[in-house]
């Protein structure tokens, strides 16, 4: 190759060492942006084939590659923000890019793309959108049963209107009944028109009336109450009694107060309809099911329908308890009134939740994380966004994720290598272009001989 060949390999090398150069300088300026996935350089040998033998081969030319470093996570930090996330380990979101408006409303470009960057925050529209003008592409959840609604992810766009009334069709109750209840066996005889009020078959009517609250009260302990809510969200205060109505084998009944401002011979109370069997060593025997229904709740005239009384399996037993009295553990319904926006916020779960002035979180999105067999093929973006190639492969929905909610992942760039690396890249420059030098003075040696 001789002079002429060093002077082409070292052009090649300041080139190579330049480019080089370029990716440090690009890499440092983006320490501190969020998500950032550092470009680091690699070297290529161009070995010069001409026929000859091994022993008269050059070392060769120089190429400058980029290495991309998409696999490589950037350290996480907390972050105040409630619709912050950052991925812990493997994956990507997916996203889209706004391409203008229409009558005020956003227009999307329909291809997809990815990105680690999760500084997401809702705009005017309701969109989460985050510092690179990314939209987040989401699976919506279902408000009743909380399962997601297929798993197409699609722009998640979050309704800032009012949460609709939810009428109550479940109470959650678990309670421990006393094996030494501080009152008496309640008197069936001294209730109702005739009749046990305690059952409700043949020779019972099931109620409690007014005029005979007194002498429940004094048979029966308190069991709970709860708020229920009609189809309006109407608020419906319902107090619970249990009342022991025999010991062999210890059987209870539950009451609810259906009216209370009944008066005389009014109904005041019901029950619920079940016997509440124990065995002696305190667990039910009857009902064997996990949860009965409730026929017909209705309080002060408004009715509810049929309620499910769920308890589980072993929520309900008897047990001596101090004072004699009813502990109840556990008493919740799903009902709730109407309610408006307060905030957002993404969960460890990768659930985003919305949270309303009647007091309710509602899952309404879930986040996909998906991954490539090919991170480091990904087409870098604008923004810390990647575009699928063929080298990537295509994206694959994760099952698993990990996702820290009011986090943030941040650059992986490391200041003090790179700094190394520029030493390191500016001295190689310097050498190469010493080479130059020294080859441009042996010329003009072969130059003056013939002078």
């Amino acid at each position: 190759m001789g002079i002429f060949g060093a002077m082409t390999t070292a052009v090649a090398g300041l080139q190579a060492q330049s480019f080089a150069l370029e990716n440090i300088s690009g890499n440092i300026a983006n320490s501190q942006t969020t998500g950032f996935k550092r470009m680091d350089t690699s070297f290529a040998d161009i070995v010069n084939s001409l026929g000859q033998t091994a022993e008269r081969q050059g070392s060769g030319s120089v190429m400058a590659l980029s290495r991309s470093t998409n696999m490589l996570a950037g350290p996480i930090s907390a972050s105040s923000i409630d619709t912050h996330m950052a991925i812990s380990g493997d994956g990507y979101f997916q996203v889209q890019s706004k391409v203008g408006e229409t009558d005020g409303v956003s227009q999307f470009s329909g291809a997809n793309v990815y990105t680690r960057r999760g500084d997401f925050v809702m705009d005017r529209e309701g969109y989460l959108v985050n510092g690179a003008g990314y939209y987040l592409m989401a699976i919506p959840v279902d408000p009743g049963t909380g399962n997601p609604q297929g798993d197409v992810p699609e722009i998640l766009k979050i309704s800032t209107g009012f949460l609709e009334a939810r009428q109550s069709t479940r109470i959650t109750y678990q309670a421990s009944i006393p094996s030494n209840p501080r009152v008496p066996m309640v008197n069936t005889a001294d209730y109702g028109v005739g009749g046990n009020p305690l059952t409700t078959g043949a020779g019972g009517d099931g109620v409690v009336l007014a005029n005979d609250f007194e002498d429940f009260r004094g048979q029966s302990l308190e069991g709970g109450s709860t708020t229920l809510y009609d189809a309006l969200g109407a608020k419906l205060d319902v107090q619970f009694r249990w009342a022991q109505t025999a010991t062999s084998p210890e059987t209870w009944n539950l009451f609810y107060q259906s009216d209370p401002s009944a008066t005389g011979t009014q109904p005041m109370w019901t029950n619920v309809g079940t016997d509440f069997v124990f065995d002696n060593t305190g667990k039910m025997t009857s009902p064997t099911s996990a949860s009965i229904s409730i026929p017909s709740l209705s309080v002060s005239g408004h009715s509810l329908g049929n309620i499910t009384l769920d308890y589980d399996t072993d929520g309900i037993r008897q047990n001596a308890t101090s004072q004699g009295d009813v502990i109840v553990n556990v008493i919740d319904q799903d009902g709730y009134t109407a309610g408006s926006l307060v905030s957002v916020a993404a969960g460890d779960n990768g659930r985003i939740t919305a949270t309303y002035t009647n007091g309710q979180q509602v899952d309404i999105a879930e986040v996909p994380l998906f991954q490539f067999n090919g991170d480091s093929s990904l087409k870098r973006l604008d923004g810390g966004a990647f575009s699928v190639t063929r080298e990537s492969g295509p994206a694959m929905k994760m099952n698993e994720t990990s996702i820290t909610g009011q986090a943030l992942e941040g650059s992986n760039t490391d200041i003090a290598e790179e700094f190394s690396r520029m030493i390191i890249t500016q001295q190689a420059y310097s050498a190469n272009s010493r080479i130059i030098s020294t080859a441009n003075d042996m010329m003009q040696d072969v130059l003056n001989i013939i002078r």
